[in-house]
């Protein structure tokens, strides 16, 4: 193991035993927003526009985020709209105000990510996206009765030598973090309600292919066909008990899972 990578596991375990145990309800735990492959696009409804976003946990010690826990972005975190005009062409801007990020459901595997629809015509956009760059940390948001708040010396230990670790084992590890990705976009892809079609599963399939895999190589499409085909033998979708998105939901949060697990491995590791 490199010198550097040592340094790294020696900062983050004493960060953690830093760290004291909740009790009661208080700060959830900081998260790692997973940096995307491109772009991923939200779908405007009901006055915002969304998506859902892969996170893995960086402070095994705090509480799991419940659903609908608001988080803000930590300083230095690089999330970029992506704005696309009727006449094709983009625009960037830094995400820097006006979005609203949340737990996706219980765990820390997911957020959504909003934009109010209000912005985007702003912005006079037919099409808008969300690109995650390298090393972004959410931060939970402050509540009034906190009875354990992140401290300074946890928010620069999280966005710095953490974040920097879970990089290296997630992001950068060798195993596979491509497949999350992919689920990601197969999720955003898919409406959250049961499609009870005779034909949905070949519907749902061209409108995923359309929106978040049309300029994919052949190889990504292929793993992307694999998971979505898993779970159109889920004996649950297939008794309509919930729908498609939700099964890719439950593969993509278990995955997740198993990296998680690596990092705090290797967090451990350095005590």
């Amino acid at each position: 193991m490199q010198r550097t990578f040592k340094v790294l596991l020696f900062a983050a375990a004493a960060g953690f035993a830093a760290v004291p145990s909740s009790a009661g309800y208080a700060a959830t735990q900081s998260l790692a927003l997973l940096e995307t492959d491109g772009a991923i696009p939200l779908v405007c409804h009901g006055g915002i526009c969304k998506a859902e976003f892969s996170t893995f946990c960086l402070q095994k010690e705090l509480d799991l985020p419940r659903s609908g826990d608001p988080f803000t972005l930590a300083d230095g975190g690089a999330v970029t709209l992506v704005l696309t005009s009727a006449d094709g062409s983009v625009k960037r801007e830094p995400a820097t105000t006006g979005i609203q990020i949340k737990a996706a459901r219980s765990g820390h595997t997911a957020v959504t990510i909003a934009v109010p629809l209000a912005l985007v015509e702003k912005f006079d956009t037919r099409h808008i996206a969300i690109e995650i760059g390298e090393r972004v940390t959410l931060m939970p948001v402050p509540f009034v009765g906190d009875d354990n708040p992140q401290t300074e010396q946890d928010k620069h230990l999280v966005n710095g030598p953490l974040r920097q670790l879970g990089q290296q084992i997630v992001e950068q590890g060798p195993h596979d973090v491509e497949r999350v990705q992919v689920l990601n976009r197969l999720i955003n892809a898919l409406p959250e309600a049961i499609d009870m079609r005779a034909n949905a599963k070949q519907t749902l399939w061209h409108r995923a292919t359309k929106s978040s895999f049309q300029d994919a190589a052949p190889q990504r499409v292929a793993r992307a066909a694999k998971e979505y085909d898993s779970c159109w033998q889920d004996r649950v979708v297939a008794l309509f008990g919930y729908s498609v998105r939700r099964c890719l939901q439950r593969r993509h949060d278990g995955l997740m899972w198993q990296h998680v697990k690596r990092y705090w491995g290797a967090v451990g590791a350095g005590s």
